[in-house]
């Protein structure tokens, strides 16, 4: 998902762990089964969606 939203993994961990949210944009819940810390599962829809609003986010942040 991170390379879908353009930021780097490292960037959507750290909001997954503090805000839950990137750029103002809220981060989908991860699909539930799996408790594994080093990969989750979206639906595919959301972190699609997702990923264009933090583009749009960012981009209207860069434009200011």
């Amino acid at each position: 998902m991170a390379k879908m939203a353009d930021v780097t993994e490292a960037e959507l961990v750290y909001a997954l762990m503090t805000t839950g949210e990137l750029f103002g944009v809220k981060i989908p819940a991860p699909l539930p089964g799996r408790h594994n810390a080093k990969t989750r599962s979206f639906d595919y829809k959301e972190a699609l969606d997702f990923a264009e609003e933090v583009k749009i986010a960012r981009d209207s942040k860069r434009q200011i």
